[in-house]
């Protein structure tokens, strides 16, 4: 009898480490949960102003190193701060590299991307430390792509909107034509 009991101790064991192994190369590097805090993306995210409620979104971390490429206009991500590295940020992607922007803070001038970089800003622009303020990012600090809420339950699988119009006519892709035009 304790032969039996000793094989489903391992055998209860080995199941639990390998579990173990593969949720933290899921949540590691496949997707995972995170919680959104502040008003920077409003109305996208945390849309109730009540700041004891935040939005715990999907995210996808598999468009890191390689896969960045799949990133692209409007996307909701999350990075790391380029001032900060223990603080991670959330906003939405305007320009990507060889594009053109025109910053709010200089409506007079625009700031083409750098090749490896791209130009993020939050939906509410009030409320936004961003772009605005830090210039382009390395897309190398991005972690994840915002895919959908997640909580409160209310908004679970709410599509998120795509990049606001009045934001559109400030993008010039590939130093082209506006992209409202």
């Amino acid at each position: 009898m304790s032969t039996a009991a000793s094989v489903f101790r391992r055998r209860l064991f080995t199941g639990a480490a390998a579990t173990t192994f593969v949720w933290i190369f899921v949540t590691d590097n496949v997707m995972s949960l995170q919680m959104i805090k502040g008003r920077s993306m409003q109305p996208a995210l945390n849309p109730d102003s009540n700041r004891l409620k935040n939005d715990v979104v999907l995210v996808d971390k598999t468009i890191r190193g390689m896969m960045s490429s799949r990133l692209k206009r409007g996307d909701i991500v999350t990075f790391t701060s380029p001032h900060d590295p223990d603080c991670h940020l959330v906003k939405r992607i305007i320009a990507l590299p060889h594009d053109c922007i025109v910053p709010l803070s200089s409506p007079d001038s625009y700031v083409r991307i750098p090749n490896g970089q791209c130009w993020v800003e939050g939906d509410e622009s009030f409320h936004s430390s961003d772009s605005n303020t830090f210039g382009p990012i390395p897309i190398a600090l991005i972690d994840a792509r915002v895919i959908t809420p997640v909580w409160p339950l209310s908004r679970f699988g709410t599509r998120l909107p795509p990049l606001p119009e009045w934001k559109k006519p400030r993008i010039y892709p590939n130093g082209g034509p506006r992209m409202s035009e």
